[in-house]
């Protein structure tokens, strides 16, 4: 987030805007396999999010993309792009380690 401030200049006595771009968050897109068990409480989509938002540093998901669905006969497995909103900056190592703690977790395709 952009933080505008005015300052004076002294020797003129201006007013300039000065932007800080202090803001902590971080945003990753990525393409990832995810195995939902049958029976949830919710539809796909948003039991995918539920288990993508679990855990420290996460401060939201969203699913972009369905690329496939494959039913099983205990969970379904769904190919998704998401969107990882994090509360401090990660790198894509960092992401990688994160996602592979995520319960259902199967696979990641890519991390843009």
């Amino acid at each position: 987030m952009d933080q505008t401030a005015r300052a004076t200049l002294f020797n003129r006595g201006d007013t300039m805007a000065i932007t800080s771009d202090n803001d902590t968050e971080s945003t990753t897109a990525a393409v990832v396999t995810i195995r939902i068990p049958c029976g949830a409480d919710s539809d796909i989509v948003t039991d995918a999010e539920e288990r993508l938002s679990r855990g420290e540093d996460i401060d939201g998901v969203s699913i972009d993309e369905l690329h496939s669905l494959d039913p099983k006969l205990s969970a379904t497995v769904v190919t998704v792009g998401i969107t990882l909103r994090w509360t401090a900056a990660m790198t894509d190592t960092e992401v990688r380690c994160w996602l592979a703690e995520v319960p259902g977790l199967e696979s990641i395709e890519r991390i843009k």
